[in-house]
This record gives structure tokens, C-alpha cells and sequence, in this order.
């Protein structure tokens, strides 16, 4: 790599460390108490916990919100000319080939190890969702309580408590029942310490990170692909995946590996079997990888792999079985209207984009606006998921019966995939992304899918702004631009 994409990596290195403030501010305040660190971490990037020198609290708020927004654009500026300088540098030393090539894998392995490793440290800034993952944690681990049934609000005393934070208090848990069961060993092993759960919880991400990273630059050997570090380059330095993984802590990447090691599986000549339970064990993390399953089960027939259809089946089967068994209670109704109104709560979305057209106008209007609004909702959530349904349904036929390769299933998982979570979910958050990224990254170069998944990953960095609450204007922009981006023509955002 030339000396210029070396000053660029330090230059993002400087600006995520900036990120670590409001961690040393805490550390200052709270030293080396769990109980204190504990109580005051939700305040740290609050101004009622600090203040600019000679401003007050909303002052300050509004001068970190500022600096926060532009040190995101200006990562975001560097991530897209750094891969723009690394593509151009490929092309131009085509000659020496695979020492450079090897070169260029190493680097952006050793930088993503480097930024994620400064990350850890980071307090979540945009989503509160990791407090929420520790609670499901600490809840079974101390007070061997069900997370699906019994929700923290009702636990006694749970306020006095330091491992406990108010966040998904009074709502099931959310997530399938591996990363559930993953929570309850964290925190066991961290046993009363919510700064020994915190930093174990944000390890296993940055391990996570790693392992992505690595599986993506192995699939893209194994597809072909002429330069195989590019995908994961645009995975493991991307500005957004980091800042959501490793700053805020999400689950998303536990998915994403899951069902990358599932595909790395599938592609290999040994061991086969193992992708199936891999995919189920992805699945009960987060159940949108379930559209992988047709395309693997269908590629694994085509291939005559019986042996890896009848194991592999058997081992998820059992796997099923045994986490349902921890948490299923046949006697006890299962909470399917709390799971679904929070899964189905409209928010930065299409649908919300298009609910919200109708609302503001009634609203200007004086007519009775929320009724408007919820009765578009009614229509708009089915009318979507019809229409996806019909998609999906002729994509799996289309794929069992024309012959197909392995790129096939890469390509039909992660196009599905991104076009229920990124187009057709009334609930959409930027950390999705890392849910789908990958399955497009993994796509041919020239693919106009690639191009959008990259669009995409840039423009979703407003989300850490104010832009992200803009009713309407925001999922346009924010969707709608990339979609455009990418279909008007191929390969236009980086050199070929």
C-alpha cells in the first residue's frame, strides 16, 4: 500500500479513537467501581453528565451532535477514497499479482483488528440495544428467570440492581434462542460484574468482526472473484459496519457469521453437513437467514449430497429441540402479540415513509391523522409482505429448476435477503445493513446489487445524525438514492 493510504488509515484510526471520550470521562468519574460505572454509562455521551467549557447542557449537546456528524462524514469521505485508491492501485500492479494481492489481505485484516480493538472500548452512542442484550443475560444467570415470559419490569427490585439498565423492560425478548442462551453464559461467566458482561459482549463482537472478515475474503477465493480482498475490505473497514458492531455493540454480526460459515460450509468438499446446523444456529439468532435455507437445501439436492441432507438435517433438528426445550413451556402461552408488535412497529421504512405521507397531509388538514396513518399501515404491512412472498416464491422455484452453482445460492440468498430487511420491513434500523451486506459484497463486481449494498452502507451513515427522524424525507433519501445509484448504470462506484 502507498505511504497516502497509510496517512488515511492513521487519519481514521485518530477519529474513531475520538470516540473513546466520553469512555475516559466515565473512567475519571466513576474509577474503577462496577456499581458506579454501571449507573453512570447511560449519561456518558449526555450532556447532563458533562459540558463544553463555558457552555450549558444543550449547548454541548448540540456541539457534540455537530462534531459526532462530521467526524462520521468525514470517515465515510475516507472509506470511500481509500477503496477508490486501493481498486485504481490494484489495476495499476497487475503484474506482480499474488504477492501484492497477499499483501493487500493482510492489511486490511491487520487495520479492521485495529479499529475493532479501539471500538471495544467505545459506550454506545446511537442504540441502547447492548444494555438490552446484558439484561436478557443477567436475568437468567441471576435471577433464572424465562426472558420470553417473564419481562425485567417485573422482576423485584430490579431498579436497585446495577447490572440492569432501562432498556426492553417491559417487552419479550426478541431475538431466537441460541443468542438468548449465548446471553445467559456471558453474564454467568461475568458473574456480578456489568463491566466484565459489557466488555465480554463487545470481545465477542470484535472475534465476530474478525471472523467475517476472514470468511468473506475465503469466499470470495472460493467464487473467483479477481480481486477476493475487495469484499472484504468493504466489510471489515466500513465505517458503518464498525461504528454499529463494534461501537454500539449489535447482535447483527453474530447472524451474519453464522450464516457466512454456513455458505463457506456449503461450498466445500468435506464436511458439507455442517452447513445446515450452522444455518440453524444462525436463524434462532436472527430469523431472516431462514431465506437461505430453500436455496442450500435445493443446491445440496442438485449435488446429490444426501449424506449432508439427512446429518446435516438431523444435527439442526436436535439443536431445535434442545433450545426450545430451555425456554418453551407448552403450558404457558407463548407472548406472539408482544413479539409481533415489536417486530412490526413502523419506523424509518418504505412502509413508514409511505404511512407518513398520509398522516402529515391529514394532519395539515385537521383531519383525524393517526387513523389515517394506522389504517395505511393495515393495508401497506400485508400489501408488502404479499407482494415479497410472490417474489420469493417464484425466485426458490426458478432456482430448483434450472442447474445451479454455488455462486447461485450466494447470490439468491443475499439478494432475497436484503430486499425483505432493507425494502419491505416496516421496521428498519441502519445496524440491519450488517445483516445483508455481506450476501451482496460477495456478488460479482459488476453487479448492480454490489453497487447498491455499497451505496447503501455510505448513505445509512446519516442515520447517526438528526437526518435519520426526518419523516419522509429520510427513507427517501436514504433508500431511494442508492436504489438509483445503483440500477442507472453498472460499476459506478468503484474503478473496475
Amino acid at each position: 500500500m502507498t505511504p497516502k493510504l497509510h496517512r488515511w488509515f492513521k487519519l481514521n484510526l485518530g477519529l474513531y479513537a475520538l470516540f473513546l471520550l466520553p469512555t475516559v470521562l466515565l473512567l475519571l468519574y466513576a474509577g474503577q467501581s462496577d456499581k458506579s460505572i454501571s449507573r453512570h454509562i447511560d449519561a456518558a455521551w449526555q450532556s447532563a453528565f458533562w459540558h463544553f467549557p463555558g457552555l450549558g447542557a444543550l449547548a454541548s449537546r448540540i456541539v457534540l451532535d455537530v462534531l459526532t456528524a462530521l467526524a462520521v462524514a468525514v470517515l465515510g469521505g475516507l472509506f470511500y477514497t481509500s477503496l477508490r485508491q486501493l481498486t485504481e492501485e490494484s489495476s495499476q500492479s497487475g503484474e506482480s499479482g499474488e504477492i501484492a494481492e497477499t499483501q493487500r489481505e493482510r492489511s486490511l485484516l491487520i487495520w479492521t483488528a485495529i479499529y475493532g480493538a479501539v471500538l471495544l472500548a467505545v459506550i454506545p452512542f446511537h442504540s441502547s440495544d447492548l444494555y438490552g442484550y446484558i439484561n436478557r443475560g443477567f436475568q437468567q444467570s441471576l435471577y433464572h428467570t424465562n426472558p420470553y415470559l417473564t419481562p425485567v419490569a417485573i422482576l423485584d427490585h430490579w431498579q436497585q440492581d446495577p447490572v440492569f439498565h432501562a432498556h426492553w423492560i417491559y417487552n419479550p425478548a426478541p431475538y431466537g434462542f441460541f443468542f438468548i442462551q449465548l446471553t445467559a453464559f456471558l453474564t454467568a461467566v461475568a458473574d456480578r460484574s456489568f463491566t466484565a458482561a459489557f466488555l465480554m459482549f463487545k470481545g465477542l463482537n470484535w472475534l465476530l468482526l474478525l471472523g467475517c472478515t476472514g470468511l468473506m475474503l475465503s469466499l470470495s477465493h472460493r467464487l473467483n472473484h479477481p480481486r477476493a480482498w475487495l469484499a472484504a475490505a468493504c466489510f471489515g473497514l466500513n465505517p458503518l459496519v464498525l461504528l454499529h458492531v463494534m461501537g454500539n455493540g449489535h447482535n447483527d454480526i453474530l447472524m451474519v457469521l453464522l450464516l457466512l460459515a454456513a455458505l463457506h460450509q456449503l461450498g466445500q468438499d468435506g464436511n458439507r453437513w455442517t452447513a445446515l446446523p450452522l444455518l440453524t444456529l444462525s436463524v434462532l439468532v436472527k430469523y431472516a437467514s431462514i431465506l437461505a435455507l430453500p436455496f442450500m437445501l435445493i443446491y445440496l439436492y442438485k449435488q446429490r449430497d444426501y449424506h449432508a441432507l439427512r446429518l446435516g438435517g438431523l444435527v439442526s433438528i436436535l439443536l431445535v429441540g434442545i433450545l426450545v426445550s430451555l425456554y418453551v413451556n407448552f403450558q404457558s402461552p407463548w407472548p406472539w402479540a408482544d413479539l409481533m408488535t415489536n417486530a412490526g412497529k413502523a419506523q424509518h421504512s418504505l412502509v413508514d415513509m409511505l404511512s407518513d405521507a398520509i398522516y402529515y397531509p391529514m394532519k395539515w388538514l385537521h383531519l383525524p391523522a393517526k387513523a389515517g396513518a394506522a389504517v395505511a399501515l393495515q393495508i401497506l404491512k400485508p400489501l408488502f409482505w404479499a407482494g415479497f412472498i410472490a417474489y420469493y416464491a417464484r425466485e426458490v422455484w426458478k432456482f430448483s429448476r434450472q442447474s445451479v452453482d454455488f455462486s447461485q445460492v450466494v447470490a439468491s440468498t443475499g439478494i432475497t435477503l436484503t430486499i425483505m430487511v432493507a425494502l419491505i420491513s416496516a421496521k428498519f434500523h441502519p445496524w440491519y445493513t450488517v445483516m445483508f451486506l455481506p450476501g451482496l459484497l460477495l456478488m460479482p463486481e459488476n453487479s448492480r446489487w454490489r453497487q447498491f449494498g455499497l451505496w447503501f452502507s455510505l448513505f445509512q451513515l446519516a442515520g447517526f445524525t438528526v437526518f435519520q427522524n426526518l419523516p419522509v424525507i429520510s427513507p427517501l433519501v436514504l433508500i431511494g438514492i442508492p436504489l438509483w445509484l445503483a440500477f442507472r448504470k453498472r460499476a459506478n462506484f468503484l474503478p473496475g
